[in-house]
């Protein structure tokens, strides 16, 4: 079941007004649009779980059964006979409906469905190599030791998932590298190496940043990738193969992947059809004269992907950097695709988190949009300070990981069908020390991701501990035998409580206010990442293994 809020196509009266709307891209009164949209929807199903809350709870059955209690227990008080009486008839009408609601029930117990297999993923954004993520790499380890390292505190999501995906906002080529500077980007080899250890076996490879070291860096990006054992999407051999799908299988269930982008950057695919080619599907008049795919195109090849497999998704690199809602024309086209036969859309390119909506087909199924994953590993919001910058400064570095799955379900004379399951997220934030550095608190960069639900315990049980310590180191009061308290005697001023930190050392003092600071940060990232995409999809990190 998902836990997630389902709307019908034919209930999205919302998409259809961002479409009739001559709404501007990209400013901040088209973003606040489309967000009151996306969370009008979103408060609809909630006042509707509140209301079935209330009647569950002091309206409900617990309500009235405490409610006849009550007078039962007051009558019989007065009226005893009456009250046992009363009890009498109404434990043979209990037992009367009782027997009813069984037969009813016995008759109408389904045996149908049957899970007979499942698949589960794990998908997360934007992989960006800047030069400060380079240096964090070196400083963890050497070659792919030390970029594995940047992703050692997540690794057991991904490599518990059956397909572990991100989207690589980078080209590989060594050979071919014209280097790197703001906005150019280039990885070593030992970064999909990393990759593929931690447990991602598919990229995205359709992104503004694909053609950064040119044709030939594009071409020799992918025979890496293939070196490195990791599947991609979004590109071709030739023009002749574009759009053609990733099939992967695993249980039973054939999964296929299909991916784009909407930017490349002024750049565009080679003349030559017989050289490989990125999937691009530009926005009308925003392509610097490149050509690319048009809607039809796209939706053409998104029916004949689902024909090929049981689940199909799709990578989007779309929308506008830093913007809180998706673009109005993405989301149509969103929902287009799903209609096309799309189980799930996975969004990049803004860097930071947007929405998730989960949307019924008109045939029935359910279907899922992450329109932004956020960063994943970059160097971004590098200087946020918790409670002295604004919030949205670091919504660069609030990130996620989306969890879901497929689910082969025997449905009996209805036959057998793969639906998507159960649809979550964990909430991430990338921890960054370049404060720390320019400080001299620290000597070595450190910038990786890190599940914030799996962070707070911590923190938590390390505050608890220094709690009871300074408890138990604090000074107590010597105070005479058989004199009074200060609260007994009248006009006296109970003295002030010891501090939190009276019985701790100095490292100890200066440790609780280092952790404390943390849990504050991490509580409010926590709660920026679920007021933007929605706290009914929070999922439980998984436990670490304990060690030996």
């Amino acid at each position: 079941m998902l836990s997630a809020f389902q709307v019908p196509a034919a209930e999205t009266a919302w998409s259809r007004e961002i479409k009739a709307s001559p709404i501007r891209t990209g400013g901040d009164e088209e973003q606040g649009r489309v967000m009151d949209l996306v969370w009008g929807r979103r408060q609809l199903r909630e006042d509707a779980g509140s209301e079935a809350g209330r009647r569950g709870g002091s309206c409900g059955w617990a309500g009235l059964a405490g409610r006849v209690t009550d007078t039962v227990r007051a009558g019989a008080r007065r009226h005893w006979r009456w009250a046992v009486a009363a009890a009498g008839v109404a434990a043979v009408g209990a037992a009367l409906v009782t027997a009813f609601h069984g037969r009813q029930h016995a008759a109408v117990v389904a045996p149908y469905p049957h899970d007979l297999a499942q698949v589960s993923f794990a998908v997360a954004g934007d992989v960006i190599p800047h030069e400060a993520v380079k240096e964090a790499a070196a400083a963890a380890g050497e070659g792919e030791q030390g970029w594995a390292a940047l992703f050692s505190d997540v690794a057991d999501v991904f490599q518990g998932a059956d397909f572990g995906f991100v989207n690589l906002e980078t080209p590989v080529a060594p050979k071919h590298s014209h280097g790197t500077k703001a906005f150019l980007f280039g990885a070593p080899v030992e970064l999909p190496e990393a990759l593929k250890a931690s447990g991602i076996k598919i990229v995205s490879f359709a992104n503004n940043h694909v053609m950064d070291q040119g044709w030939a860096g594009f071409a020799e990006s992918r025979e890496r990738l293939k070196e490195a054992g990791l599947l991609f999407v979004g590109t071709s051999d030739n023009a002749a193969t574009a759009w053609q799908p990733a099939i992967t299988e695993a249980n039973g269930i054939k999964v296929g992947w299909l991916g784009m982008t909407r930017w490349l950057n002024g750049n565009r695919n080679p003349e030559k059809d017989d050289q490989p080619h990125v999937n691009f599907y530009p926005y009308p008049g925003e392509a610097n004269g490149a050509p690319g795919a048009g809607e039809a195109t796209v939706l053409a090849a998104v029916k004949a992907a689902r024909a090929q497999c049981d689940l199909l998704v799709v990578s989007v690199h779309w929308g506008i950097e830093y913007a809180a809602a998706p673009r109005p024309e993405d989301v149509d086209i969103a929902h287009k695709m799903l209609e096309a036969g799309a189980s799930v859309i996975v969004g990049a390119h803004p860097h930071v988190l947007q929405p998730i909506e989960t949307y019924r087909t008109q045939d029935g199924r359910d279907t899922v949009i992450f329109y932004s994953m956020g960063n994943f590993l970059s160097n971004q919001s590098r200087t946020y300070v918790d409670g002295l910058n604004p919030d949205s400064n670091g919504e660069p570095r609030d990130e996620m990981i989306g969890l879901f799955s497929a689910v082969k379900r025997d449905y009996g004379p209805a036959g057998v069908r793969v639906e998507l399951g159960h649809v979550g997220m964990l909430p991430v934030w990338e921890e960054n020390n370049r404060n720390e550095l320019a400080a001299g608190r620290e000597k070595k960069p450190a910038i990786k991701p890190a599940l914030i639900d799996r962070e707070i315990p911590v923190v938590e049980a390390r505050l608890d501990e220094l709690d009871k310590q300074a408890g138990l180191n604090a000074p107590a009061e010597a105070v005479p035998s058989g004199a009074p308290s200060a609260e007994s005697v009248p006009g006296t001023k109970t003295a002030p409580a010891q501090p939190a930190t009276a019985g701790l050392t100095a490292d100890q003092k200066k440790e609780f206010i280092e952790l404390t600071k943390r849990l504050k940060l991490l509580t409010d990232r926590r709660a920026q990442i679920l007021s933007r995409t929605g706290d009914e999809y929070v999922t439980a990190p998984p436990k670490v293994a304990s060690k030996p």
